[in-house]
């Protein structure tokens, strides 16, 4: 950032919190971004030089608000918001943004995550009033390494002072904030967390930062061996991963699967190829069904916030109503394990034998192509209104298989495809457009829009 784009920060930044302060909420952080953008059906969104500030209402929720620096008729600078996003992730905004928002579900810290992962489009951030006359400029990749290196030095320090000289190597900080939701007896009472590769155990680990009282009386951050997750070698035990959205849904064989003290609750470590050949970590639900010695227990896996990944402020990943709907809406098993997960582990089972197992490798995603079709899993959650998780879920318990499914919405394709007199794949583009919550609704509007397009133009091509 130059001078003048650090001053109007501070400017946005103090301008913001005097507003806010009669509304009792409390600014939280204040992002300018010279490029923002959100992915879209329709497209992506660009937002260009646009201010984002987080707030904390009076009932304690977080709201995002989308703010830009604009000139009034007299020439004086003013800042306008056009675009809102609730607690709950729905967007409120101006009505050219409409089109592209309309019946989207938002989670922020997604997309600030999304966006920091992007070189230039982060410019600054001014945090809480300690800091909101220093703004803190983005992270330089320089930066960040030697702020690993650093953190890795005092792990290795503390540990030895603990007697545990682990030789640790392939460290990397947990930075998601919903990992103690999901196994509270397992992540308890730590201010922070992190995994690596222990040459002397011969295992991975995982490591937490407390709190303790030091023998000069004050209070020390310490880093230790979370003792809740036992380490281990290498096994081949298959897991059902989960993405963050729900679009992508396949078999995996970790490096390790680490059994911890709840019997039901493991994790996974895994190797992210997107991610440069860095390891991950997922979430494990390990269910009742199934035998060990025979067929191995079902697991289904969740994503887990990993630094390197845009987390500088310790978010998750895993989308808002991803999170609701696993932890909230589906509810849980004796054990605490998510319905949702049971769901998901039958529904994939159901598909691999359908066709044929997969040892490990995509089980539906959005270019997966359903048999005895020419749809994808990815057509099919556009024109049924699902995601491709949901899909999957309802595999398990449903009457009527995907494939059917699917070969029913196909054949209306080819019919209303014929009425307009276009081909198969030329409808299937505009149905994809078309608004609805379900097939009938989306042919129904696709029908109307290529009908207003043979009445504006009179030479439409059939």
């Amino acid at each position: 950032m130059d001078k003048n784009e650090l001053k109007e920060l501070i400017e946005v930044d103090e301008s913001v919190r005097q507003s806010i302060t009669e509304k009792e909420k409390q600014l939280v952080e204040t992002r300018f971004y010279k490029e923002f953008v959100i992915n879209t059906e329709k497209g992506p969104l660009v937002l260009n030089d646009v201010y984002i500030t987080v707030e904390r209402n009076k009932e304690n929720d977080m709201e995002y608000h989308f703010r830009w620096v604009q000139e009034n008729e007299d020439g004086e600078a003013t800042l306008e918001e056009k675009l809102m996003i609730d607690k709950d992730g729905k967007a409120f905004s101006i009505e050219a943004f409409e089109d592209f928002l309309q019946d989207l579900t938002l989670d922020g810290e997604i997309l600030f995550e999304e966006n920091d992962k992007e070189k230039g489009r982060l410019a600054g951030i001014t945090r809480d009033d300690k800091n909101r006359n220093k703004p803190v400029e983005a992270k330089t990749e320089k930066k960040q390494e030697q702020s690993k290196e650093e953190e890795e030095k005092k792990v290795d320090e503390d540990l030895k002072k603990q007697g545990k000289d682990l030789k640790l190597t392939n460290f990397r900080k947990i930075t998601d904030k919903h990992l103690e939701e999901r196994m509270p007896e397992v992540f308890n009472n730590s201010i922070e967390y992190a995994m690596a590769y222990s040459e002397a155990l011969g295992s991975f680990v995982i490591l937490q930062k407390s709190y303790q009282i030091g023998e000069d009386g004050k209070l020390n951050e310490i880093w230790e061996q979370n003792e809740n997750v036992q380490t281990a070698g290498t096994n081949f035990k298959p897991i059902i991963s989960v993405n963050e959205n729900g679009d992508r849904v396949e078999q995996k064989v970790p490096l390790a699967l680490l059994r911890t003290s709840e019997d039901n609750k493991e994790i996974a470590v895994t190797l992210n190829a997107k991610d440069y050949g860095e390891l991950d970590i997922e979430t494990v639900d390990v269910m009742p069904c199934g035998n060990d010695t025979i067929h191995e227990k079902k697991r289904v896996a969740r994503p887990v916030g990993m630094q390197g990944e845009g987390n500088l402020q310790g978010d998750g990943v895993e989308s808002l109503k991803q999170r609701y709907d696993f932890d909230y809406d589906s509810g849980k098993d004796q054990n605490g394990t998510p319905n949702k997960a049971h769901a998901i582990a039958h529904g994939a089972t159901e598909l691999m034998e359908e066709g044929g197992g997969r040892e490990n490798g995509v089980i539906a995603d959005e270019d997966t192509e359903i048999p005895g079709t020419s749809l994808t899993y990815g057509d099919l959650a556009k024109f049924t209104g699902v995601t491709i998780q949901e899909l999957v879920e309802h595999e398990g318990e449903a009457e009527v298989s995907i494939m059917d499914r699917a070969q029913e919405i196909e054949e209306k394709i080819k019919e209303a495809a014929e009425e307009n007199k276009m081909t198969v794949e030329g409808y299937k583009k505009e149905l994809k457009k078309a608004p609805g919550k379900n097939i009938e609704e989306k042919i129904k509007n696709a029908n109307e829009a290529i009908l207003g397009q043979y009445m504006g133009s009179s030479g439409r091509g059939r």
